[in-house]
């Protein structure tokens, strides 16, 4: 990966559709980590429809969920940590 970009989004962006891990805090105060995949094109029916544009908005940012073939969403804010391969990031 290139230099540390300062958002999860350029993390996700800069992964180029490697798998990759996020731990980020709930709404209910707990913490989850997900191993995902921004690019996973066989689940990417849905995407552009005005529910995942709203979540956009509202700063959540979107990604695959591979243990769940499903897609999975946390607010940017909430984002403890992200690690692709041997790159790691702590917010």
């Amino acid at each position: 990966m290139q230099t540390q970009p300062q958002t999860i989004r350029d993390l996700i962006k800069a992964t180029k559709g490697k798998f990759f891990s996020v731990t980020f805090t709930k709404k209910d105060g707990t913490e989850r980590t997900i191993n995902g995949k921004d690019k996973y094109f066989r689940l990417i029916k849905g995407t552009g429809s005005p529910a995942t544009d709203a979540l956009k908005a509202y700063g959540y940012v979107s990604f695959v969920n591979r243990n769940k073939e499903s897609w999975a969403s946390a607010h940017a804010d909430s984002v403890k940590s992200f690690q692709c391969g041997s790159f790691k990031h702590t917010f």
